[in-house]
Parts: structure tokens; C-alpha cells; sequence
């Protein structure tokens, strides 16, 4: 009898046991345990920041702005922010002098309860809290232009800080190779004229996840950092339990390469062979708070599964696709292909980009199956992929197309696994 295998879905998990017969490899980040005292190792890393200065060497500051990732991703936040509050308290910053800003880039802009959930009632009561929003023009302040070409446009209420200081995650991403560092201002509380032209270096192949060195996406953003002002950076690694790993802080560009070789460590995992079927969640929530997210999940599954496989992806979405343009693309469209040739032969638009990675996805499958709750059958049919309501479904309908005795991988935590395939980048 197989064994039964946990699958993230939203909140809770869904249990799968393949059937008789099948080959079955389990595919998710190294087991690494996390710290046995995250706000010890917090201290740690504030304590011996790389590259940089200490944050008490900031003294004379009347502001600080401290950025803050938004409910997509699952950083700590509470083990975070406490002790840089505590710090620029300390160094006679009043709290209402320090403003919390929300890094939603394009994502839906936070309101009072998100506050709450992000960094706790009391950060949020003390601080000034604010959520960026990348569409108001009033909230933008134009700082330059990076080599490539890239407006940068940032957050007004960041640029007016005396003291600017970005937290966040480290994990894979697939344009930019590894979230954290300057993506927090560059993306995060940049314009969507600057978050676009970023993002538009996708098509080239090198801007892609897990890699850094020479990816066009990363060093604009760098750059971007570089212009508009970064003096202190916090960053943290987390495992396949949302767990401290490992802290790192100072400069922003050497404290996140550090942090990025653990994250290397933990996220690339070696694979050697392709297969019939995947099975793959983005990890739960909140990554699967919409499909917008969930896409990420669904790119790592298509460099595992052979050319015409069957990839099944479990998504919860509670908030359903995330995107009308990236609807609105999928609409329009009869296939995959039709897609990729409309977005290579179009000026770049954020969330048809995402039509973009979906279908380059797709391509690859005969067949994508979609478990969620808050994606409709209709919908699912008008994204090009196949609604149903559990993974013994998805089976029983292909089961009579695999070969005898079928290879299959489960990712359940696809958004943050890089599979590295044999003799593949």
C-alpha cells in the first residue's frame, strides 16, 4: 500500500495515496529545521549586520520608514518588526514617527483589518500604517532612471523618511531569481510604469528563478534600490514550515546574497528525471489566495512533468483569479499558443504577463487539472484548464492514457521548490 501524502490546500491539507503500481517522488525543499529561538536569531543578524552599518548608527534620524511584505507572503512579521521598532525607539524615534508601509506592488491594496493581520493590533495602533498602491499618481515621486531604461517611481511617504529600512523574505522567484532585498522598494512600493518595465525582462532567459548573476530583472531592481536610497535591510529564509532559517541583515545588496545561499540550500532541489503526472500546491496559504499567486506553483510543476503529462494543481483562491487583465487575456484567446504569440507581439502589460507564464505552463501539459473552491468550472474552463473536486478525479479521467506503471511527483510547496532537472538549468 502507498503511503499518504500531505498536500497544502489554503488553511488546511488534503491527503493523497497513489495508487498500486505507481512511482511516486515526494519534491519540496531540503528538511531544514528552523531556529530554536527566531527572535534570538532577529538580534543576531541586527546585531552583525553584513556589508553595512548597525541600525544605532543611524542615530539622528527623526523618520523611519520600514517596509513590510503584504498577506501574500507569510513572513514574520511579528518576530520581525518588534525589535527594529524597539531599536528606533531607542534611538529617539517616536513611534508615530515611524511609518509602516505596506509593499503591495500591483497586488490589492491593504486596508485596517490587513494592518492588524500583518504586524499585530499593537505595531499597528502605535505606528503610522500605510498601504502603497502603485496606480496613485499622488503617491509617486519620480527619482530617475535606471541604465536600462526603468522609471523609477517610489512611494512618497518612503523617500520622505530620514531612515529607510526594507524587511522581508528570501525565496524563489521566477523572473527575478530570489524575492527580498531591493524588490521590496523596486516592486513593492514602485509605479506601475516601473514595475512594468522590470517585469518586461522576463523574455529573456536568463531572468529566470534561481538565478542572480547576470539576470536583467534583478540588477534593474538593484539599481533601482540604489536610487532610491536603501540604508538598512532585514531579510529572513524560511523552510517548507514557514520557519526562521536563518536572518540576515545591513547592505542590502550583500546582506541578500548572503541570505540567498541558504536559500539555494534549501529551495533547489535535484531531480532526475521527469514524469507522467505532478501533483502540486503553492504551498497553501497564502499562496493560493488567488490564482495570480498560484501560477508560480504551476511553473515549477511544468519543468517536472514530461512534454503532453497531466499536472493537477490544488488551489484553494478564496479570492479567485487576482487579476480581470489576466482574466480578461485568457478570455479572449481560443489556446495557449494564441496567448504567447499575443503577448510577445504587444507592448508588456502586468497581468498579461501572467496570461503569458500561465500558458507557457499549459504548453507543456496535455491536460491541467485545477482542485479549488473559489475558482468556477466556467472559469476554470475560460483559463484552459479543467475543473475538479478532488485529485482521484483527475486520475480516474486520465488513468486509461498513462502507461502501465506511472511516474508521478508531488510539490506541495510548489511557489517556493526550484526542481532542477538533470542537464537542465
Amino acid at each position: 500500500m502507498q503511503p499518504q501524502i500531505n498536500i497544502p490546500f489554503g488553511k488546511r491539507t488534503v491527503k493523497w495515496q497513489a495508487p498500486d503500481g505507481w512511482s511516486v517522488t515526494l519534491i519540496q525543499p531540503e528538511d531544514v529545521p528552523g531556529v530554536p529561538d527566531p527572535s534570538a536569531e532577529i538580534e543576531r543578524s541586527l546585531n552583525n549586520p553584513i556589508g553595512g552599518r548597525k541600525l544605532e548608527a543611524f542615530a539622528g534620524a527623526k523618520t523611519a520608514a520600514v517596509v513590510v511584505s503584504d498577506l501574500t507572503r507569510p513572513v514574520p512579521n511579528k518576530v520581525i518588526l518588534p525589535p527594529i521598532i524597539a531599536r528606533l525607539e531607542g534611538m529617539g524615534i517616536k513611534p508615530q514617527d515611524i511609518t509602516l508601509i505596506v509593499a503591495t506592488g500591483l497586488h490589492r491594496a491593504c486596508g485596517r483589518e490587513d494592518f492588524i493581520r500583518l504586524v499585530g493590533e499593537e505595531l499597528a495602533e502605535k505606528t503610522n500604517i500605510v498601504s502603497h498602491n502603485a496606480l496613485d499618481r499622488d503617491l509617486l515621486v519620480y527619482c530617475g532612471l535606471t541604465r536600462r531604461g526603468t522609471p523609477v517611481k517610489i512611494n512618497r511617504h518612503y523617500l520622505a523618511a530620514d531612515l529607510k529600512i526594507l524587511t522581508g523574505m528570501i525565496e524563489p522567484h521566477q523572473i527575478v531569481g530570489f524575492s527580498g532585498g531591493a524588490k521590496a522598494v523596486a516592486i513593492g512600493l514602485g509605479s506601475e510604469e516601473l514595475i512594468q518595465a522590470n517585469h518586461s525582462m522576463l523574455l529573456d532567459e536568463r531572468a529566470q528563478a534561481g538565478r542572480l548573476d547576470g539576470n536583467p530583472a534583478r540588477e534593474d531592481i538593484d539599481e533601482a534600490g540604489e536610487i532610491a536610497g536603501v540604508d538598512f535591510l532585514l531579510n529572513v529564509v524560511l523552510n517548507k514550515d514557514k520557519q526562521i532559517v536563518r536572518a540576515v541583515a545591513g547592505d542590502f545588496r550583500k546582506a541578500h546574497r548572503e541570505g540567498v545561499k541558504t536559500a539555494r540550500q534549501v529551495f533547489m532541489v535535484p531531480v532526475q528525471v521527469q514524469v507522467d503526472v505532478v501533483i502540486a500546491s503553492p504551498g497553501g496559504f497564502p499562496k493560493d489566495l488567488d490564482l495570480y499567486q498560484t501560477q508560480k506553483g504551476l511553473a515549477n510543476a511544468a519543468r517536472v512533468v514530461k512534454e503532453k503529462g497531466y499536472i493537477v494543481l490544488l488551489a484553494e483562491c478564496p479570492e479567485g483569479v487576482g487579476s480581470h487583465k489576466f482574466l480578461r487575456t485568457m478570455k479572449r484567446h481560443k489556446s495557449p499558443g494564441e496567448v504567447i504569440e499575443y503577448f510577445k507581439n504587444r507592448d508588456f502589460r502586468i497581468g498579461v504577463h501572467k496570461a503569458f507564464q500561465w500558458c507557457r505552463s499549459l504548453e507543456k501539459a496535455d491536460t491541467v487539472f485545477l482542485v479549488s473552491d473559489g475558482i468556477s468550472a466556467e472559469t476554470a474552463a475560460r483559463l484552459m484548464v479543467r475543473k475538479t473536486d478532488r485529485i482521484d478525479a483527475a486520475i480516474s479521467a486520465i488513468q486509461s492514457r498513462l502507461p502501465a506503471n506511472p511516474q508521478a511527483a508531488v510539490i506541495p510547496n510548489a511557489n517556493a521548490t526550484i526542481p532542477v532537472l538533470a542537464g537542465l538549468p
